[in-house]
């Protein structure tokens, strides 16, 4: 295999491995939005929370699988808090004031995460052994494939949820229109938090998954959490899942890419100069659509 072919492709495993974590995020991400239209500042934080839950479990002798499981069901536990305590008394206010009760609610996270296991930067335990396999001089590592595959089975699977189950098809109507949903009988006040405990979930994966790619969790990587996870929903259009997955999966190879062959500086100001030339072009994003009111 030539030299710059092997390069660019083994870049390009690397950008699908990162851009993964970034879709799993997304999603949940979009997920909250499609039901309030809002934006969740408290998105990163509750993934990271319910990743050094996860740690901590580990920590304490338990397998790696009961591990990730508790703290899917911290960071689903905790979107539901989030929802009944930051934005439902506000549903029906102005949207400026869900925007504030969210930092807030961002800042009491953050500030709870951080005096409880502190602002150092702390390694993560591996899903698996190692091992590297070699095709041609083409390195791929187990944790890839682990990453690309697991968000791959968690779109197929939440999306099976969706248009198969009758809770998922309930969701979906609440998605669409709040209002109808509620006069048909459709229970609203009990989707709407099983919304957030969904994308609470969903982006503890993505961070279980991040951190041990990584070998690191740290306090700072909510923040960064919740403007990736942004960033890829506008990339691939607000309100589209769909939109979110491939949003993110394209903004991890740009980053990687930028990074690779140009320099490790531009990384992150390239994915955003994609961002806005793809909505300079596409104001609602590759996969969005115009969203049409009725009167």
């Amino acid at each position: 295999m030539h030299p710059e072919l092997r390069y660019f492709l083994q870049q390009l495993l690397n950008g699908l491995s990162v851009g993964s974590t970034y879709a799993l995020m997304a999603v949940g991400y979009t997920l909250v939005y499609n039901c309030l239209r809002l934006i969740n500042f408290v998105h990163g934080d509750i993934y990271v929370f319910g990743t050094f839950v996860a740690l901590t479990v580990w920590k304490l002798g338990l397998p790696v699988p009961v591990a990730i499981l508790a703290g899917c069901i911290a960071g689903a536990g905790t979107g539901m808090i989030v929802e009944r305590v930051a934005y439902r008394p506000l549903r029906h206010s102005h949207r400026v004031m869900s925007i504030i009760s969210g930092l807030g609610a961002a800042m009491v996270l953050r500030t709870t995460s951080q005096l409880i296991w502190g602002p150092q930067t702390l390694p993560f335990f591996e899903l698996g052994v190692r091992r590297t396999i070699d095709l041609s001089g083409l390195r791929i590592m187990s944790q890839q494939l682990q990453l690309v595959g697991t968000a791959a089975i968690c779109m197929v699977v939440f999306t099976l949820l969706l248009s198969r189950t009758k809770l998922g098809k309930a969701t979906q109507c609440v998605m669409q229109d709040m209002e109808l949903s509620r006069m048909v009988g459709i229970p609203v006040d009990k989707i709407i938090p099983l919304v957030y405990a969904l994308g609470g979930l969903l982006a503890v994966v993505g961070g279980v998954l991040f951190s041990s790619y990584y070998d690191a969790l740290n306090i700072g990587m909510g923040l960064l959490g919740t403007i990736k996870a942004w960033a890829a929903a506008a990339l691939g259009g607000m309100g589209s899942l769909y939109g979110a997955f491939f949003g993110g999966i394209i903004l991890g190879v740009g980053e990687t890419l930028a990074g690779a062959y140009l320099h490790q500086g531009f990384r992150n100001a390239f994915g955003y100069l994609v961002i806005i030339i793809v909505l300079l072009w596409r104001p609602h994003g590759l996969f969005g659509k115009k969203r049409v009111e009725k009167v």
